[in-house]
């Protein structure tokens, strides 16, 4: 692929002919009795051109399309740029690739601005929908932070959990006499009593929707909706190279970020079933509490 600039923007050549073919495209040409005027090209190609300058012609697959001051046009590799034209070569690549980079940067973000519409549409289905990222956030949030709707023996676990990216619900029991000397056996050392055992009690699904990393606030309010409504308010053709840079790197996650949104979703809706979450109340040691939790399993119904 060749890039060219011109003063209508980019152009975009796939046949190196009809580089080859340019008037004034020299494919052979004297380093030592031409100056380096501009770049304006740059390639790459799978297959390996030769070098244009004279006492060179070694293939290479990447390179530049220069003038000279003359009006003349040759192909020149990175190496031999910098070898025959020193540090005029490398200030005019340099200065090339990014001014490449911006144009391309902007004719992106040109190109996404007309998707705003469609990706705000998109978002509020995601929000708003039946069980959609607000009713997963908010109740899963009910159930991994201290609050007033699940006891906190509940948000303590399932907190704990998460942190340890575990799914497996155990209970602590007292370890009989025998146990602990089978124990004490197996680890060859003595064990304090009384000594407690986990056991395994059941098996939660949908545990990833609590990881940190998958917060729907995070990914769909600040990172989506809110960037979003930032990028509305910018003017492209203002924006310098660094802020371009930081736009289009957002935009080209915003299709990942939300179809990520809707997989945390499909694992909040698993997380948050009465039966998922019934084994919890068996790590609750009164009927209150039991009362309490099976208050919020039961609004999860509506």
């Amino acid at each position: 692929m060749i890039t060219i600039s011109t003063n209508k923007g980019l152009t975009k050549i796939e046949d190196w002919e009809d580089i080859s073919s340019r008037p004034g495209f020299a494919a052979s040409l004297n380093p030592a009795e031409h100056k380096l005027d501009a770049v304006i090209g740059r390639y790459s190609f799978p297959d390996k051109i030769r070098c244009g300058l004279s006492n060179c012609h070694k293939p290479h697959n990447k390179g530049y399309i220069v003038t000279t001051v003359l009006g003349i046009e040759t192909n020149i590799g990175k190496d031999c740029g910098k070898t025959y034209f020193g540090i005029d070569f490398e200030i005019m690549t340099k200065q090339f690739d990014r001014d490449i980079t911006e144009q391309e940067n902007r004719e992106l973000l040109w190109s996404f601005s007309h998707q705003v519409s469609e990706l705000e549409a998109k978002i509020q289905a995601v929000k708003l929908g039946d069980k959609g990222a607000n009713w997963v956030h908010k109740h899963s949030q009910s159930l991994s932070i201290s609050n007033t709707k699940v006891p906190h023996e509940i948000s303590q676990r399932m907190s704990a959990l998460a942190k340890s990216r575990s799914n497996i619900l155990y209970s602590q029991r007292l370890a009989t006499e025998q146990e602990v000397e089978n124990l004490e056996v197996i680890q060859q050392k003595k064990l304090e009593r009384p000594h407690y055992l986990n056991e395994p009690i059941g098996e939660l699904s949908g545990i990833e929707a609590l990881y940190p990393e998958n917060n729907l606030c995070q990914i769909v309010v600040i990172n989506l909706e809110e960037n979003l409504k930032a990028f509305k308010n910018v003017e492209i053709d203002q924006l310098s190279y660094e802020q371009l840079a930081y736009w289009k790197k957002w935009a080209g996650t915003v299709d990942s970020s939300l179809e990520n949104a809707k997989s945390i979703i499909e694992k909040g809706r698993l997380l948050l079933t009465p039966h998922n979450l019934a084994p919890l109340l068996n790590i609750l040691d009164t009927g209150i509490l039991r009362e309490q939790f099976r208050s919020f399993i039961d609004s999860l119904k509506h």
